[in-house]
Parts: C-alpha cells; sequence; structure tokens
C-alpha cells in the first residue's frame, strides 16, 4: 500500500510543476503582447509627427509662389499653421519654422553660397556637348521647419531650395 502512495504523490507534484510552468509561459506571453503593443503605438505616433515635418516642408514650398520673389524676402518668411489632423481642436498639430525646443536665437532660413553646390553657376566645368544648369539665377535658401504636437513630440526638418530668377 505504501508504494502505491508515493506514485500518486509524484504524478501529483509533477503535475503541479508543468501547471507552474505553463502559467509562466502564459505570464511571459502577455507581458510580451502588451510590450509590442505599446512600441506599435510609440511607432505610430513618430511616423504621424514626422509625416506633419514633411507636410510642414510641402506647405512652405507650395506657399512661395504666394509671397513672391520681391516681395518678402524668403528669409524673413515666418509659417504658424495649425493642422486639421484631429477631431478635437486642442490635439492638433502645429507647424511652424523654428527649431526644436523652439530656440528664438537661431534663423530657420539663411541664404546659402550657390558655390556650395554642384550645380552652382560660378563653378568651372566642360561646356561641350551639354546643357547647362545653374544660369538661370535664384538663390539657394536653407530651411527649417517643425511639427508639434500638443502631446509634447517634436520632429524638425532641414531642407535647401533654390527659389527665384
Amino acid at each position: 500500500m505504501t508504494h502505491f502512495a508515493s506514485r500518486r504523490g509524484s504524478a501529483l507534484a509533477i503535475t503541479l510543476i508543468a501547471l507552474t510552468v505553463l502559467l509562466l509561459l502564459v505570464v511571459g506571453a502577455i507581458t510580451f503582447t502588451g510590450r509590442n503593443q505599446s512600441a506599435a503605438v510609440a511607432k505610430t505616433r513618430s511616423d504621424r509627427v514626422e509625416a506633419c515635418a514633411e507636410t510642414a516642408r510641402r506647405y512652405l514650398l507650395s506657399r512661395l509662389k504666394v509671397f513672391g520673389t520681391g516681395a518678402v524676402p524668403v528669409t524673413s518668411i515666418s509659417l504658424e499653421q495649425v493642422l486639421q489632423d484631429d477631431q478635437v481642436v486642442a490635439d492638433s498639430s502645429v507647424m511652424r519654422t523654428a527649431h526644436l525646443g523652439d530656440t528664438a536665437s537661431a534663423p530657420t532660413a539663411a541664404v546659402l553660397a550657390s558655390s556650395s553646390f554642384s550645380s552652382g553657376k560660378d563653378q568651372v566645368s566642360d561646356a561641350a556637348n551639354t546643357l547647362r544648369e545653374g544660369t538661370a539665377g535664384g538663390s539657394y535658401y536653407r530651411v527649417v521647419v517643425m511639427c508639434d504636437e500638443p502631446g509634447g513630440r517634436q520632429a524638425e526638418t532641414e531642407f535647401v531650395f533654390r527659389f527665384g530668377i
């Protein structure tokens, strides 16, 4: 009789150990799923603010025709636009010409020398059987735009473009 009792006792212990291991695996899977979901939410928010900064760049370039070539200097152009990207107005993103942290001392637009680019008109190159680029005029500008979300996320885009005749 004592021989059968020890077998039943060990089977119960093995079952309890197996259930404990299974429980630990399930808890680990649930924890991993929660972390994965929070990482996906953070990535979505990051993508949203990066898309907003790209929208600010495209919006500024589209507004250059409105500003005109001589009416307002490009270096003094200021952008402060609220995007309609959320149903609640207080949660909408704002695109502006600024740096991260909104340091007012740093300029957001500057004129660049045309000689610093490969298509600059002052550079020496072979003109035989080639179409010359860079003789149409205009100036190169470096502009910084950023997007700011109410949640505290910010993204900055710095780009160079040529404008004017």
